[in-house]
């Protein structure tokens, strides 16, 4: 984590945002403040941008990253029903997180600013309250996608978002929480058959990952149930269910395991290329958290 937020800090502080995006930018009436802005059309800045640089010399005042944190990652009190999840993984977090003046506004271009408003503060009007999660939550919003690369290189790209939101509520939740990546898991997952991200909690794996550089993301994801013990979730298993996912590339797609080898889609595909799938992507990985904590805690009360 240490090597993230160094780069999450220093992309933070530049509020540079150099995302090579495809998306064609809303149409929205400007505001008086938003009409002087002068960016490309692709999302970054130009060089007579007129938005201001939010550099590393403000104080904190005080943080609330804790009671944010727990706040934010807050167990759910009951377990979702399956056909509730895709609604629910979208639910807007319990509170806001802050980020920088000049991430908001270039956010603008690309998101509606009702959901904006429902998602975010401004650290500029709250204080840097949350000096881990703020920069982190913002490298996922910035950091470069490109499909011409390793698998290896890929799965960095992925992990802004894993570690920036799963990484941040390790280092909160009570109770024993642990990362991993392409290791042995002999609870639930058949001998030799490794998946290529695990979360566990008490020792309990509660969510996971397979991730390829190409390919149809559906059939990817015919991996997470191909590499589970049979009886492993349901009704006599140790979880009533699984929340997983699935990457081709920079598509992303949660699926919900289920029964004996049944799995169902808890998402749209995510095209992390899109701003507004980005921001998708951290609001169902704040949301996955709290589910694998209530599927966890149900099971062993």
């Amino acid at each position: 984590m240490d090597r993230l937020d160094d780069i999450s800090r220093k992309l933070s502080q530049l509020a540079l945002h150099s995302l090579d995006d495809k998306d064609t930018p809303k149409r929205d009436t400007l505001s008086p403040r938003n009409k002087k802005r002068t960016d490309s059309e692709d999302g970054t800045l130009s060089d007579d941008s007129e938005r201001t640089q939010v550099g590393p010399s403000y104080r904190i005042i005080e943080s609330k990253e804790k009671e944010m944190c727990a706040a934010l990652f807050s167990p759910l009190c009951n377990i979702p029903k399956r056909e509730e999840l895709s609604t629910l993984l979208l639910q807007k977090p319990e509170i806001k997180i802050p980020i920088h003046h000049s991430t908001y506004s270039w956010l603008q271009t690309y998101i509606e600013d009702e959901k904006l408003e429902d998602m975010f503060d401004i650290v500029e009007k709250v204080g840097n309250i949350c000096p881990k999660l703020t920069p982190r939550v913002e490298t996922a919003l910035q950091v470069k996608v490109s499909n011409d690369v390793t698998e290896s290189m890929q799965q960095c790209f992925i992990d802004v978002f894993l570690m920036g939101i799963v990484g941040t509520a390790q280092e909160y939740l009570e109770m024993d929480t642990k990362i991993n990546r392409n290791a042995n898991e002999l609870s639930m997952t058949k001998s030799k058959c490794r998946p290529d991200y695990l979360l566990m909690l008490n020792g309990q794996l509660v969510f996971k990952g397979e991730e390829k550089k190409a390919g149809d993301v559906r059939n990817i994801a015919l991996e997470l149930v191909d590499k589970m013990i049979p009886g492993s979730v349901g009704k006599d298993g140790k979880l009533e269910y699984l929340l997983g996912y699935a990457t081709a590339g920079s598509r992303v797609l949660f699926e919900c395991i289920y029964g004996d080898g049944k799995m169902s889609e808890c998402s749209d595909i995510l095209n992390l290329e899109r701003v507004a799938d980005r921001v998708s992507l951290l609001v169902i990985m704040i949301n996955v958290v709290r589910v694998a904590c209530a599927l966890h805690n149900a099971k062993n009360q």
